[in-house]
């Protein structure tokens, strides 16, 4: 089943404030401050468009959206799995290409717009579509930590398990000589004692 992206409601802050808080919370994470970077880069064409500004600002606010995701997983102090890893690299190159592709349309005179309308729209489809694509990528690599992170505590407890089975073995066993202990100790006192009556008529 495939997850829809975020509606405004649903998504975390994407606005360049939040983007901006979060380039200063991603020093000890490269990979995310590069993305941090790419995505202030569209933020910063989409405020100065002329055209298509409206789609220009749709598409940093999905970039924002997937960032704070991504920030949200990479900077709660669990383990980065490699999966994880490549795919915020992937988003990274996305955002790269797509900056490159609104750069071009920006710098288009108005006629050239117009002529190549479908080809500009077509090609704005296309980067929302790749953005869904990157947020779901990611999305199924945090699953996939999340499901190691739970076999992983699963383990954990099994072990825990066979090691208290392991201990209660040991108490019982523990108790079992101490009972024979204990009746040894008593068959020793009664013989002291028998002994020392039959020595004293």
């Amino acid at each position: 089943m495939q997850l829809p992206f975020p509606s405004r409601e649903e998504a975390p802050v994407a606005d360049r404030e939040g983007q901006t808080q979060i380039l200063e919370a991603a020093d000890a994470f490269p990979p995310l401050k590069s993305a941090v970077g790419g995505v202030l880069a569209l933020w910063d064409i989409a405020e100065r468009a002329k055209h298509s500004k409206s789609d220009a600002r749709e598409i940093a606010r999905r970039t924002g959206t997937i960032l704070s995701v991504i920030a949200d997983a990479v900077l709660d102090g669990s383990p980065i799995s490699p999966l994880m890893h490549q795919s915020i690299e992937r988003f990274t190159v996305l955002l790269h290409d797509i900056h490159r592709l609104m750069v071009s349309m920006s710098l288009t005179n108005r006629v050239s717009r117009i002529v190549h309308l479908n080809r500009n729209e077509s090609a704005l489809l296309g980067m929302k579509t790749k953005l869904e694509d990157a947020y779901r990528d990611f999305l199924a690599a945090s699953a996939l930590r999340v499901e190691a992170q739970q076999a992983t505590i699963a383990s954990q407890q099994a072990e825990l398990a066979v090691q208290q089975a392991k201990l209660a073995v040991q108490q019982m066993q523990l108790a079992n000589r101490q009972k024979q202990l204990a009746s040894k100790l008593s068959q020793i006192l009664f013989c002291s004692g028998l002994t020392v009556f039959l020595a004293n008529p």
